[in-house]
């Protein structure tokens, strides 16, 4: 009888032993990341590259392993687009990031979700949310160009009109020089929006890092404020804006918290006959010679002796 309960026992562990040694061997599979970045966009579609981080953080797979990936329309959820990627066998503590091109129409935002199977066993899965597609700029729009600045000066004052000339400060933020660039600048009144005065000028290519200057003539009326805005425009496609501002009736409320009161300008006063400064060419710096001035008192002296010395003789 004893020896039928040892047998007994024996069996139940050996059972528990292997069933334990299958569930170490199973593999534990997890999402540990998703990054999305765009790879190339049009004006109708975008194209973005998808990248999965996927570890095996225990165990060891039984089979290959594959990812299915999926978007969907955070609006209406229909599927719009679906693709899978073979991944093969994950080793235990081993990470794989399995990238992923997915396209996309440029509006709108997406779900995209991402499934892993080993076999027809789905593991893990992960997703992210992209949104406001039809914010990236388009291929051709990428010119690494910047409106870095603006400043305004008044040049003339006549009959409620002034003449504000605009530089505008133009750096390349890209790696490579820029295409040649339309630049429009507008001023545009603050409160009704209407356009005063556009003014157009071009910009040639810019060497990475470099900063040039661009001004134009904005003949406005007086004693109003305006927007001004700044827009490079490659072809038929806008690149880059800026927006820049002119208070030439600017407000202010007093300290009851109840009026608004319009302080007045004197625009003539800030007018400026100086013409506008460009910056000095780089050049070599000529050093002084020490002691020149001493070499040419000396050479002076020694001629007034010798000089001297004729007379003396004569």
């Amino acid at each position: 009888m004893k020896r039928c309960w040892h047998t007994l026992i024996l069996i139940l562990v050996c059972a528990v032993t292997v069933c334990s040694a299958g569930c170490l061997k199973e593999s534990r599979i997890a999402v540990t990341d998703m990054v999305v970045a765009p790879e190339s966009v049009t004006a109708g579609q975008a194209v973005l590259n998808v990248s999965t981080s996927i570890e095996n953080i225990f165990g060891f797979g039984a089979d290959r392993a594959r990812v299915l990936l999926q978007a969907f329309d955070t609006d209406t959820g229909l599927l719009v687009y679906e693709s899978t990627r073979d991944v093969g066998v994950i080793g235990r503590g081993e990470t794989v990031i399995v990238p992923c091109e997915m396209l996309l129409p440029r509006t709108g935002s997406y779900r995209i979700v991402a499934k892993v199977f080993e076999g027809r066993r789905q593991k893990a899965e992960g997703e992210i949310t992209v949104s406001s597609l039809e914010t990236l700029p388009t291929d051709s729009a990428r010119t690494g160009v910047g409106v870095t600045g603006m400043d305004f000066i008044v040049r003339e004052v006549t009959q409620g009109q002034a003449v504000i000339e605009a530089d505008v400060y133009l750096t390349s933020l890209g790696a490579e020089p820029n295409p040649p660039l339309a630049v429009e600048v507008k001023a545009r009144e603050a409160d009704a929006r209407l356009v005063a005065d556009r003014q157009w000028t071009t910009v040639e290519e810019i060497q990475p890092g470099a900063t040039v200057m661009r001004s134009v003539t904005l003949s406005i009326p007086d004693q109003y404020n305006y927007d001004v805005e700044v827009t490079l425009w490659r072809g038929d496609v806008i690149v880059e804006r800026g927006l820049g501002h002119i208070f030439l009736a600017p407000g202010r409320t007093v300290d009851e918290g109840e009026d608004f009161v319009t302080k007045k300008i004197e625009t003539g006063r800030f007018i400026s006959s100086h013409p506008t400064a460009t910056p000095p060419a780089a050049g070599p710096v000529r050093a002084a010679t020490p002691g020149f001035e001493a070499l040419i008192a000396i050479t002076a002296l020694v001629c007034l002796c010798v000089c001297r010395r004729w007379r003396y003789r004569g």
